[in-house]
């Protein structure tokens, strides 16, 4: 059972100290992060949509805030795609040992990073949909991972358009192909089979807090 404060979604700012507390944290890693990146151009760039999105959640708050647990969900999402664009997805200490370990010809991390879009952002997406086009809950849950879906593609192409206005020298480093011709088909698979994963938490946790509630309606 998640506890309420996870789930509470109606608390001002001021008074909201779990969600305080974890800004401080992320906070805390992007200014250690943002020190001696592997390439500050680069950094900049992946760092463009992270200034968007906190701009956007400030902005938002008082008219539309999420629960804690969609807060906390999207800040350990933006925790993972900082440190990313520290090591501008080819030279995390992750790749490093999974290279020794297993003797793998790609990195895998920017791999991992698509597969957490879905599985971390579903939820958030979901709770998104839920409150605000007021679709019957079954239907939510569909419409997360399809969002996801379309919002990867869609980033993939913000992605290409960048590359190719702002920085065609270096492309590829910020594309992270790395010579794999269907890597951004399986870059928008991966966040669909994590969404889809999010997706069937989440409605088992709603059906076992049902459960609950429904059994202690009973017994009172």
């Amino acid at each position: 059972m998640l506890p309420a404060s996870l789930l509470d979604c109606n608390l001002p700012f001021c008074r909201n100290w779990l969600l305080q507390a974890m800004l401080v944290g992320y906070a805390l890693l992007w200014a250690i992060l943002s020190v001696e990146p592997y390439s500050r151009f680069n950094w900049l760039l992946e760092n463009l949509l992270i200034f968007v999105a906190v701009l956007v959640a400030a902005g938002t708050y008082y008219r539309f805030a999420f629960s804690n647990l969609s807060y906390l969900l999207t800040l350990i999402f933006m925790g993972l795609h900082t440190v990313g664009a520290h090591y501008s997805y080819n030279t995390t200490p992750l790749d490093t040992w999974l290279h020794e370990l297993f003797h793998f010809q790609r990195n895998g991390y920017d791999r991992i990073v698509h597969f957490s879009y879905g599985l971390l952002l579903a939820y958030p997406i979901k709770e998104l949909v839920a409150r605000t086009i007021m679709l019957r809950a079954k239907w939510a849950y569909v419409f997360a991972p399809v969002i996801v879906l379309a919002s990867g593609a869609f980033y993939e192409l913000i992605e290409m358009w960048v590359a190719l206005i702002v920085a065609p020298e270096i492309g590829t480093l910020f594309l992270g192909t790395q010579g794999d011709p269907w890597d951004t088909q399986h870059d928008m698979e991966l966040a669909l089979y994590g969404a889809v994963l999010a997706m069937l938490i989440a409605a088992s946790g709603a059906r076992g807090r049902s459960v609950n509630a429904a059994g202690v309606q009973a017994r009172s």
